[in-house]
């Protein structure tokens, strides 16, 4: 026999040898944690002998049988996940499908015992349709509502209140669902607004009834620590909480995150979804399964909660939910508390706390600015006013008329063009050439009375203006009997403070107060 033949029946000999091993490769199916307990995450692996199609998976205990897969429920996932709702002696079994009547079917016990800690904390992610929420009730009466299929806003407002620092048994999702089943309205869904607004008294954080659509005032209040729930597509609510460093990409927390590709992919939505790789970059998931770390729950079919990353561009054109921690807190004889600012002042502000309204030292309220060495007043100076904006430097619709002159406003931050600030109930934008900024006073004050012919009581009314001039700018009428804080006193004019506007009245208009 010559070499070449010889050449020729070795490779044959070797191929045949090889392709007898891997026909004899064990085929295995594997778990873990090694002991799961109930409500565990159980992560399964099949690696079968050779080349295959597609798997299917069946689950029992000796009570019955959990779930069986029909014999249409092909699926291309080796890894999949479940979740166990009892303690017993799981039967896990994987039929592996190489070809048209070829199959194997391979088994393994599960020992489940003991019961997993809830599922808690900054760092939670829930999975909306794992299974685990199949009977777990959003809605009881007619129709029927679970949290698996209808409570994607129930887990996001979960996801918020723990990322706010909330704990305990009520800030779960099965605790909150009982507690706000009113705000879901068959055939639509939750009322996200409704649900955020009654959170917020419950909870103590600050909201807004409008959406926020400006892609610069969102990023603003990511970099402040403020938190988004928004309709991440039609019909399905998550949570936004972080931005890029570059501002380009909003950090998203998803109970759903199966539904998202879905409805996204159905409705044609430009709503990339992006994971961030181990040097910083992001990259594009076409589908669930790119995602790194992502689960598949065999039960169900679904994907697992996840964090992941979209464009802000995106997330703004949905309109986003502000959810911010109170950002004024004031002590009107109980200790320091939140409160809501009825109107501003650089002596003297208003706030409400505990339903009472009282005014106080501006000094003695605390709220948080940027760019300043303390809380400063937005005042506001233009002749024809300060149009109120939104972060783009857009006029902030439903607000047409603009704020007059001498109006005072809390700033809560400070841009080059822009002014951020409260007003009414409403976080909004000024043009910066529009408002002199003036620090709250740290330092003593007096105060009088707008008066007429020495009557502090009546209906009679004292117009301020905007320069200690008969001609000047009128800023505001104040009935006599208001109280003011005196800014600066001239011989024929004062500068003072009242209701929220500053501006100048005669002398013959202000009773001092008595000094103490």
């Amino acid at each position: 026999m010559n070499r070449f033949l010889k050449t020729l029946l070795w490779l044959a000999v070797l191929l045949l040898t090889l392709a007898g091993a891997s026909a004899l490769a064990e085929t295995t199916l594997s778990f873990s944690p090694e002991n799961p307990r109930v409500g565990d995450y159980v992560d399964v692996t099949v690696r079968p002998g050779r080349e295959a199609q597609s798997v299917r998976y069946e689950l029992s205990t000796p009570a019955g049988v959990v779930y069986k897969s029909k014999a249409a429920d092909l699926s291309a996932h080796f890894t999949a996940s479940f979740r166990p709702r009892e303690e017993a002696e799981y039967t896990l079994t994987a039929v592996i499908v190489y070809g048209k009547n070829d199959t194997e079917t391979v088994s393994v016990t599960v020992p489940v015992s003991g019961t997993a800690p809830a599922q808690e904390g900054p760092d939670a992610v829930y999975s909306q349709k794992d299974g685990w929420w199949h009977k777990v009730m959003y809605r009881t009466k007619k129709p029927v509502e679970t949290l698996e299929k209808g409570g994607c806003a129930i887990f996001t407002l979960s996801h918020l209140l723990q990322r706010l620092g909330c704990s305990g048994e009520e800030v779960l999702p099965a605790s909150l669902a009982a507690k706000n089943t009113r705000f879901y309205i068959p055939g639509r869904g939750t009322d996200n607004g409704g649900l955020i607004s009654q959170a917020a008294k419950d909870y103590d954080f600050v909201t807004e009834s409008e959406l926020i659509e400006s892609e610069h005032e969102i990023e603003v209040a990511l970099r402040h620590g403020d938190k988004f729930s928004f309709s991440i597509v039609i019909g399905h609510i998550a949570l936004a909480d972080g931005i890029s460093e570059d501002g380009s990409m909003v950090h998203i927390v998803d109970s759903a995150t199966g539904a998202t590709f879905e409805r996204k992919d159905r409705w044609k939505t430009k709503g990339h979804i992006y994971y961030q790789k181990e040097d910083g970059s992001f990259a594009e998931a076409m589908s669930a399964d790119e995602l790194p770390g992502i689960r598949w729950f065999f039960e169900t079919g679904e994907y697992s909660g996840m964090e992941y990353w979209m464009d802000l561009h995106y997330c703004a054109h949905q309109g986003m939910r502000l959810v911010r921690l109170p950002w004024l807190k004031a002590d009107t004889g109980s200790g320091l508390q939140t409160a809501s600012l009825e109107y501003a002042g650089a002596l003297v502000c208003k706030v409400s706390t505990g339903g009472e309204s009282v005014r106080i030292p501006a000094k003695d309220a605390v709220w948080t600015t940027e760019g300043a060495d303390g809380p400063q007043i937005a005042v506001v100076t233009g002749k024809k006013g300060a149009k109120i904006l939104d972060g783009d430097g857009k006029p902030l619709e439903g607000f047409s008329k603009p704020l007059t002159a001498g109006t005072m406003l809390a700033v809560l931050g400070v841009e080059k063009d822009l002014v951020y600030v409260y007003w009414k109930d409403v976080f909004c934008w000024l043009s910066r050439k529009s408002v002199d900024l003036v620090p709250v006073s740290t330092e003593a004050f007096s105060t009088g009375i707008v008066s007429m012919n020495g009557r502090t009581a009546g209906t009679a009314k004292v117009t301020a203006r905007n320069t200690p001039k008969s001609n000047g700018l009128r800023v505001a009428d104040w009935t006599i009997g208001t109280p003011v804080a005196i800014v600066e006193a001239g011989k024929e004019y004062t500068l003072v403070e009242g209701k929220g506007s500053r501006g100048w009245i005669q002398n013959k208009y202000l009773t001092p107060d008595a000094a103490e």
